[in-house]
């Protein structure tokens, strides 16, 4: 497992990093990679998905990942949503 997949800090043990549309319904989890564009990594840091959030993922619906962040439902394109990497937390 490479340094950029490793989970640390209060991320449970022995669980690697998986991208946010991977995520289960009410699985929490915490950024700590967001690839892509600049404009995409942009945009995204603009709603507040950067590394460090805490996120939980509400549910999918229609190609979309409906995401809590910071106390705000956001739905986003599931392929932007696998640009956003996570490490589960408890």
């Amino acid at each position: 497992m490479s340094p950029s997949n490793a989970c640390n800090n209060g991320a449970l043990p022995g669980r690697p990093a998986v991208p946010l549309s991977f995520m289960r319904k009410s699985e929490k989890g915490e950024i700590i990679r967001i690839s892509g564009s600049e404009d995409v990594r942009r945009h995204l840091a603009e709603l507040g998905f950067l590394a460090g959030t805490k996120v939980i993922a509400v549910n999918t619906a229609n190609g979309n990942v409906i995401v809590d962040v910071k106390g705000s439902k956001i739905a986003i394109d599931s392929k932007v949503a696998s640009k956003i990497m996570c490490c589960p937390v408890s």
